[in-house]
């Protein structure tokens, strides 16, 4: 889930290897930020337009070995509850057949409060893959159930936390 704009950042400390993930176009229409967040493995998703473009990079990505990070509520949720996954995200981990592996992440919805820093603890919990592989159909219904079972992962996780 994405609870803080560090999240990226954080998770990139938990890995040992280098992440890719999706960040709204709006975030690259300033020059400074988007060398930064490039700098970091961000490529732009138009959110809420069907973005082929976002997709094919996704999945171009996952084709080469390499690791996507993905935010699979679609936008920033600052509260303690697993809200709802988006299909989309389904749709990335069934078409491409990479393993999804959950991540839960605690305490960075702390790191700024009131323009100020916090320094809560941070906690991070990371889990099994996702066993999609009896999923072989490709559809909406399909999307929607992967990224159910991919909820109940991560879900699982931060009741662990």
């Amino acid at each position: 889930t994405h609870k803080c704009f560090w999240d990226p950042v954080i998770a990139g400390m938990i890995f040992d290897r280098p992440l890719r993930y999706m960040a709204k176009k709006e975030l690259f229409a300033n020059d400074y930020a988007a060398r930064f967040i490039g700098s970091l493995g961000a490529f732009p998703l138009d959110r809420g337009a069907g973005d082929r473009a976002a997709l094919q990079t996704a999945l171009t990505i996952l084709e080469r070995g390499e690791v996507l990070l993905m935010f699979p509520e679609g936008h920033r949720q600052t509260d303690d509850a697993v809200h709802e996954f988006l299909p989309g995200v389904g749709m990335i981990a069934l078409r491409s057949g990479a393993p999804v592996i959950p991540l839960a992440l605690d305490g960075t919805q702390y790191m700024l409060r009131d323009g100020r820093p916090g320094f809560r603890q941070i906690r991070g919990l990371v889990g099994p893959p996702v066993d999609l592989g009896d999923s072989t159909t490709r559809n909406s219904k399909a999307y929607r159930e992967a990224a159910q079972r991919m909820h109940d992962a991560v879900a699982g996780l931060y009741a662990r936390l």
